[in-house]
């Protein structure tokens, strides 16, 4: 039902599931929290409006999947975190993902970090929001086997983009740093891309602000 949820403890192999009305919003608040899965999502959120993961002030939390992904409904669960609705992220904690089969976080609709310590490693995408990823602060370092950041929208070709506002961003990726279907608005942060194939890739690229240091394979 809709409320606020804290979360503490260790969970060596399950899941969180959110399976709420879809008018309900649902906070997940992490405090202090290791959870592995070996099959699936360490959390997965089937249904709400929208949901809020809070990383509680002072915090470690760790998240993980730790072999394939085997499929337990319609839903092609991929990642560590899966939401097939909006997700938001905030906090001042710290998040430690880490995929041996997939990505690491997964929105199928809108996902925004407000704030945060993230530490990703994945063999898939690193942060993925299907229609768009907008981040406003935070600290994230990411490696990842394909993008670092990713927002396509094969379904609608009028979605799939990001907006960085500030924050600190060290990626080392196998294909893109940044990707998006339409556009990557930047206004601020410190971007260091030590690694990828193509640093920043986008139908248009709109850079306003900030200091982006790329390392590619192929274009910058």
């Amino acid at each position: 039902k809709e409320g606020n949820y804290i979360l503490t403890g260790a969970l060596a192999d399950g899941s969180i599931i959110v399976d709420a009305g879809e008018n309900e919003k649902i906070q997940l608040i992490f405090n202090g929290i290791d959870i592995n899965n070996n099959t699936s999502a360490a959390i997965y959120i089937k249904s709400a409006d929208k949901v809020f993961i809070t990383l509680a002030a002072g915090t470690k939390n760790s998240l993980s999947n730790g072999g394939e992904f085997v499929q337990i409904d319609d839903n092609n669960i991929d990642s560590v975190i899966y939401s097939k609705d909006d997700l938001s992220l905030n906090g001042t904690g710290e998040l430690t993902i880490k995929s041996l089969y997939g990505h690491g976080i997964v929105s199928k609709d809108d996902l925004v970090i407000a704030s945060g310590i993230y530490n990703i490693e994945t063999t898939g995408h690193g942060i993925s929001g299907k229609d768009s990823v907008a981040i406003a602060d935070g600290v994230f370092n990411i490696k990842a086997e394909k993008d670092a950041i990713h927002s396509i929208n094969n379904d609608d070709t009028e979605k799939g983009w990001v907006y960085i506002k500030a924050g600190e961003f060290n990626f080392e990726a196998g294909s893109d740093g940044i990707s998006a279907l339409n556009e990557i608005l930047i206004e601020g942060g410190k971007v260091n891309i030590s690694n990828c194939y193509e640093g920043i890739e986008a139908r248009l690229i709109n850079i306003a602000g900030g200091e982006i240091d790329i390392t590619s394979k192929d274009n910058g």
